[in-house]
């Protein structure tokens, strides 16, 4: 089925696209994708919210409002790393319930 647009007094076809994904095994393995991503880019940073906690928890001195900021910055990072693995497992195993083959922890 074409659809027709018009631009500047042309008239010109165009295909509907036929790449989009239609079966559970592509939409996982896009979905493992992002969730790659994300999960790197979340340990990242919480390497860098751990040694910046360090860093504070180190300079910290006797005030004690940067010790426990230190200290919650810290549980912070570990909470955030945390969720990050619970978010690859949650996906394969939902993804290996189905059936989806190519996608890894």
């Amino acid at each position: 089925m074409k659809h027709w647009i018009a631009a500047k007094a042309q008239i010109i076809p165009v295909e509907p696209p036929t790449n989009i994904p239609s079966n559970p095994n592509a939409v996982f393995i896009v979905l493992n994708s992002l969730i790659d991503w994300l999960f790197y880019i979340l340990l990242i940073a919480a390497i860098f919210v751990i040694i910046w906690s360090a860093f504070l928890f180190l300079t910290a001195g006797n005030n004690p409002e940067n010790a426990s900021k230190a200290r919650g910055l810290i549980i912070f990072a570990i909470v955030a790393v945390v969720i990050a693995f619970l978010s690859k497992a949650i996906i394969f195993l939902i993804a290996r319930s189905i059936g989806v083959p190519n996608v890894g922890f």
